[in-house]
């Protein structure tokens, strides 16, 4: 995805050269006929290709995914009433040939994102525990009762608590938590272990290729 946004703002920005250079045969035809449609597509990937990089941090989990995913999609209901409005300030490329543009490639291009946002329907209505995002703030009168003490426990773990407000260390990923409050772990490894993205295998096997070459 991130080759795709950058590779598509390069294609915009080379325009006028590939369409010389293709200038009468039937694939430059082509590519003049769809040029909104491509400059469309420039603006769309530049906004994936953002996506994309904020899912392959390094301490990416389920829970940072989700929300980061969330927001994008709120982000994209937001681009949908924009292009209906025929408004393009979010679409850079695309306002450049706006006097282009017709009805109906506006609503093809609302079309293409009411389709994307059904590619992650299934993490969007994954629920993820209050106490896990916010552990040392949440009543715990409102947590399941199996976890309640070892919870205060947390909460009342000065140390635990310091890292937790340093924002350098996710608590949920330090051997502490494993080795101290095993319940709440058992519960929590879930969310912060499964790869959301393919990216962290992709990056593991990639090491490991280095090393073994």
């Amino acid at each position: 995805m991130a080759i795709k946004g950058e590779l598509s703002s390069v294609f915009h920005c080379i325009w006028d050269s590939i369409v010389s250079f293709l200038a009468n045969t039937q694939l430059g035809e082509q590519l003049l006929a769809n040029e909104c449609g491509v400059f469309f597509l420039s603006d769309i990937f530049e906004k994936l290709n953002s996506l994309n990089k904020q899912l392959q941090e390094k301490d990416s989990d389920l829970i940072s995914s989700k929300s980061d995913i969330a927001a994008f999609l709120r982000k994209l209901q937001l681009y949908m009433n924009s292009i209906r409005r025929r408004a393009f300030e979010q679409f850079p490329f695309l306002a450049s040939v706006s006097s282009d543009l017709q009805d109906n490639d506006l609503a093809l291009y609302v079309e293409y994102m009411e389709n994307m946002q059904t590619r992650f329907s299934d993490l969007l209505i994954m629920v993820i525990p209050t106490w896990l995002s916010i552990p040392f703030e949440v009543n715990v009168a409102n947590i399941d009762i199996s976890l309640q003490e070892p919870l205060i426990e947390l909460q009342s773990d000065e140390i635990m608590r310091a890292k937790f407000k340093d924002r350098k260390y996710n608590v949920w990923k330090t051997n502490d938590v494993a080795a101290k409050y095993h319940l709440l772990w058992d519960e929590a490894q879930l969310y912060v272990i499964a790869f959301p993205t393919s990216y962290l295998g992709e990056s593991g096997f990639s090491c490991v290729y280095q090393l073994l070459s």
